[in-house]
């Protein structure tokens, strides 16, 4: 089961600059790792997914964040009928259509294929919301007949966007 990992979430964290007036929609929310961290930097926490057995795991991850609404929804269904400031996509299976009825004025997407990456700068730009794309490589230390090495993650991209206010 996918996740995303801790350091790519700070990394988003820091480019996103939550406040706590802010609400915060984890858009293919998985577990809920990246909604149980926001949720104590925000005023409330939408997590939505479609898939029911991940949500299962999500509920379990998120049962004491009490500013954390669970929604089984559909991704585009969600953004086109709640209010919301930040916006994060775990996911990008119909990601352009999401991005063309989203209302948020900060948001971020993770992709992990260069080529979706591309896509989904060439469509923020074309909604006049991109700010930058990173590439992100991270190695964690493991041991190694008692010394320590590094073991490469897979390298995630993080495309943002921002709304002139």
């Amino acid at each position: 089961m996918k996740t995303t990992k801790e350091e790519i979430i700070g990394v988003v964290f820091s480019k996103l600059r939550p406040t706590k007036k802010d609400i915060f929609a984890d858009i293919g929310c998985g577990v809920g790792n990246v909604a149980k961290f926001f949720s104590d930097y925000v005023k409330f926490v939408y997590a939505v997914d479609n898939d029911g057995e991940i949500i299962e795991e999500a509920k379990k991850n998120l049962k004491n964040c009490k500013n954390v609404k669970i929604i089984v929804s559909d991704g585009y269904d969600f953004l086109k009928d709640y209010e919301y400031d930040i916006a994060f996509f775990g996911g990008t299976k119909g990601i352009n259509d999401m991005l063309e009825v989203c209302k948020a004025r900060r948001v971020a997407v993770n992709a992990a294929r260069i080529e979706v990456a591309v896509e989904v700068m060439e469509k923020m730009k074309k909604l006049g919301i991109f700010k930058e794309i990173l590439i992100v490589n991270i190695s964690k230390s493991y041991k190694l007949a008692g010394l320590t090495a590094f073991k490469n993650l897979n390298p995630v991209f993080i495309i943002f966007g921002e709304r002139n206010k």
